[in-house]
Formats: C-alpha cells, structure tokens, sequence
C-alpha cells in the first residue's frame, strides 16, 4: 500500500505549521504509519503547485513563496501521487497571518490541483484544523465549513493520527475511540522524526512545534475561541515524553524547537514540572522557544525558568485581545488592563537582558482583536492608553499582532453577534491599526533595536527586487531588510541601519556569525 501526505500548512491559536515551522500534524501522521510499517511520501502543497512547471526561485524579481518550500520528491510528485493507493491532505488555519516565506494552501486549492492528477479512484482524506470545524484563510470572515469539502474527499477526520491503525484493518469503515491519546503519542511521536530527508530545505533552517498539552486552563473559554468546543479539559504530556520526542528528533538532525502547540505555557504544570521539561529539551536544543502565554498565569518563578533555559529572542505571545473593561466582559476574557500590565512588567524585568544574538532574553507579545462583542470607538482609546503606558514605563513588547476575528460556527462570538461589531467597526480598523503602527511599534523596535546593533544568525528567507529579507531561527523573528540579492538560505549577522513599522534595516556585517556554534542560551 503507498500512502502520500500532502502538508498544506497550518495555523492555529496552539499550534504553528507553516515552515520553516514544522508542524505536528505531518510528523504525527508520518510516525504512526512507520508504527504500522508503511513508510509514506511527503509533499509540501508548494510540490503539487509547481508541478510540470518550471520555475526559478533564486532569479525570480520576487520571490513566488507560492513556490518556495518544495521537497527532494518534488521530481516525482506525479508518479508518486499516481501511484498512491491513498492520498492525505493537511489542512486549515484557524488563525491567519502573513508568512514571509510560505503561503498555505487552501481545500479548495488542493481540490482544484489535485483533479490534475486525475486522482478520483484514489481514497482522499481530509485532516488536520479544517477537519474540525473548518479554516478561514483571512480575518474578519466566517470560516469555511467542513461540509463543503465532503463531496471531495472520501474521509474527513480530525486527529487522523490517532486512528490510522482501526481505520486501515477495517477498510476505512470504523472508526477507533482512543482511550488515551497522549499514551499512543508517547509511540508513534519519535517514529515522526523520520519525516526529515523528505523536508525541504537545510534541517538547521526549520523550527520543529513542540505540543506540551491540550485544552485550556480557563474555566469559561473566550467567545471567539474553539476550546470552548473540545471536550476533555486540560491535559499535559510528561516532560519526558517530550524529551523522547526531541531526543529522537534530534538525532535526525533537528536542533531548534518551539514549545508552541498549547494554550498556554505557564499552564503545562508546576515550576518543577516546567523546569524538568525545559532542561530536558534545551539539551538537544540550538534554539529554544515558547509560544502562547495567558497574561493571568504569568508569574516570576515560570519566568525565571523560561529565561534560564530558552534561548535569547523569545517571545511569550499573550491573547490580551483587548484593554476594554467592556470588550473584555462580554467576551470571558476574565483579565484586565492592570493584570496585563503586570505580566507585561514581570517579563521584562527578568527577560529584558540582551542576548548574544542581539536580542533581548525573553520579552512578551500582545494579540488583539478586532471585532469583538461590545467594540465600539473607546475600544481604541483604551488600547492606546495602555500600550502608551507600557512604552513609557519603559518597557518592551516585541510584537502587537492585531487581526480581525475569524467567526467559527459554534463559539459563543458565532452565535450570539456573528459579524455585527466586524460590519459596524470595519471603517475604522485601518486608522486604529495605523495608529499602533506609527506610534507604538516603530518607537518600540527603535527601543528593542538601536541603531548599530548587531543582529546574528539571520537565515536568508526571500528576495523583494533589490533587497533581501532575513529572519533568525525562533518564535516570532524579526524580519530584516538587507540591501542587495545576497543569496537565500544563507545564515548571516546584520547591523541595525534603520527602522520600519514592524521590521528593521540591516546591513551584512562581518563574516559568517558564530553564534550557533556557541551556546544560544548565555546572556550578556
């Protein structure tokens, strides 16, 4: 039997896996068939779009990210999905952003490029986010539900991973209630690892995504969110299993890791639990960095720990949503400005040390939403004066993200206004974005990065005419702009040269840095 996954990326609240960032649901899948001995092919959906066509990226005026994260089996993609007896699609992003050097897939792309390969007597399955309840590629829009795949694909199932054995011995009839999900992932998790010769690009380029746990710690879920949805609580994966995971990951030649597929990393367990996690992972680690983190359990034991094991650059992103005592009540985000400011306050006190590679330890990072239940013009108002506050205080954020709320059927946000405060507020939104832009992000980076800093271990990810934009290996990497088509997938060190809204100016600086052959994790 030849299986084929199709990654066409994916993208939710706890969980990243748009590459370079690879995800769990592609190594997950991978593992679990090695377990029951079929070794599958993988492609990326930029594999099927270039398919009998001939492009270029090194020489394109701009680089067509369309394109650009191709597997050593593009060449066959034909023979190898012609021949599959089976064909697996990874889908959905739950919360959309801009990827510098990716761009995911859609169903309805895959469906249309799949046809090509005239694919109908195969057995089409659907996984991953848009297996749940559905994917929204853009803010401010109702997501696409699950139904309007179903007349493609033979099987649409969430966590396929977890039901791969009951579904082959029975012929895809039945379907297998796990007892203990996180019991089968202890096995089929390190079989994954396995995936790395089919990845594109150099190993030392991708961060892997780490789950530590699933559901969440609130009691009552926000409104917009699909925890709300999962039943089951809270549930975290032994730090040693994790390790395992990493351990074997590692010997594959991975070295940066990302603690990203939870809800919330203060959550994952005690300071002890958390610690036997962190130096377990940091040992095989290059990069080590965390994702999601609610402002309400932030506290300066977890802090201190995070900063001790994790490499410089870190990012512990909070769903502050927003500053509004109103948004905030009628939405369950059970915070408050003052709450936020606090956890804001404490990691930077212990986080605000700059590391070797020129950046800060560990600062944190604020989503906010527009389109929330109660938003009104204030809204703004009170985002401004605390992000004002924050700024002169002295303290640093390293990112604002701010979208437009995805509206899932389901959460509370769907049913009880669905797009009211979106459709009512929308004329607003590119001033108030502007505003945060201007006169909090730009001083910001000017805080964070001052002008002559060096900033080290920049991978070359993509061309734009005359300039070519670099991040470093992490969480949420600052994008620099260096002059000139200095080659991709290059690692480089740059000096700060000037400042945009949200990215900086660099200029190559020196030769090749030395900072990975070091330790990533020593502050100065």
């Amino acid at each position: 039997m030849r299986i084929s996954i199709i990654d066409c990326y994916t993208d939710e609240p706890s969980g990243l896996g748009v590459m370079p960032y690879v995800g769990t649901y592609p190594r997950y899948i991978f593992g679990a068939l090695l377990k029951l001995g079929i070794e599958p092919f993988y492609l990326t959906i930029d594999d099927i779009r270039s398919a009998n066509r001939a492009f270029d990226i090194e020489n394109d005026i701009k680089t067509n990210i369309r394109l650009r994260n191709t597997t050593p089996n593009n060449p066959r993609v034909g023979e190898i999905l012609t021949s599959s007896d089976i064909i697996i699609v990874i889908a959905g992003v739950h919360t959309p952003g801009k990827y510098l050097s990716a761009y995911p897939g859609t169903t309805v792309e895959v469906k249309k490029l799949l046809l090509d390969f005239h694919v109908e007597t195969k057995f089409l399955i659907l996984t991953g986010p848009s297996a749940t309840i559905g994917s929204g590629l853009y803010g401010g829009r109702k997501a696409r539900s699950v139904e309007k795949d179903s007349d493609f694909f033979d099987l649409t199932i969430p966590e396929l991973e977890y039901c791969l054995e009951g579904l082959l011995e029975s012929n895809f009839q039945e379907v297998r209630e796990v007892e203990d999900k996180y019991e089968m992932l202890r096995e089929i998790a390190p079989h994954g690892a396995r995936i790395a010769p089919q990845l594109p690009h150099d190993l030392g380029f991708h961060i892997i995504e780490l789950e530590t746990m699933s559901g969440c710690a609130k009691k009552i879920p926000c409104s917009f969110c699909m925890e709300g949805l999962n039943e089951g609580g809270v549930r975290s994966r032994p730090p040693e299993d994790i390790i395992d995971e990493v351990r074997a990951l590692n010997s594959q030649g991975f070295e940066n890791f990302r603690l990203g597929k939870q809800t919330c990393i203060y959550s994952y367990g005690n300071r002890e639990k958390l610690e036997r996690l962190l130096s377990g992972v940091s040992q095989y680690s290059k990069i080590l960095h965390i994702d999601n983190a609610n402002p309400l359990y932030v506290d300066e034991g977890k802090t201190r720990a995070l900063v001790k094991y994790c490499s410089p650059g870190n990012v512990a992103s909070m769903g502050v949503e927003s500053f509004d005592g109103n948004v905030i009540l009628e939405n369950d985000l059970m915070t408050s400005p003052e709450l936020v400011y606090e956890a804001v306050k404490t990691i930077n006190d212990i986080g605000g040390r700059r590391g070797l590679n020129g950046m800060p330890a560990m600062l944190p990072g604020i989503n906010l939403l527009f389109g929330l239940k109660g938003e009104r013009k204030s809204s703004h108002e009170e985002n401004m004066h605390w992000l004002r506050k924050i700024y002169d205080d002295g303290l640093m954020l390293r990112r604002i993200n701010i979208r437009e709320v995805v509206l899932f059927h389901g959460t509370k946000l769907s049913e009880s206004v669905g797009n009211k405060f979106l459709r009512k507020n929308r004329r607003y939104y590119w001033r108030w974005r502007d505003d945060i832009r201007k006169n909090i992000d730009n001083p910001m980076l000017e805080r964070i990065l001052p002008l002559g800093t060096v900033v080290k271990g920049l991978r070359t990810e993509i061309y734009d005419g005359n300039t070519t934009f670099a991040r470093q290996i992490g969480s949420y990497p600052l994008v620099v702009g260096i002059k000139g088509r200095i080659g991709l997938d290059r690692s480089v060190d740059a000096s700060v040269i000037g400042h945009m809204l949200r990215s900086i100016v660099g200029e190559e600086v020196g030769p090749p840095h030395s900072m990975l052959n070091d330790s990533p994790h020593i502050l100065l």
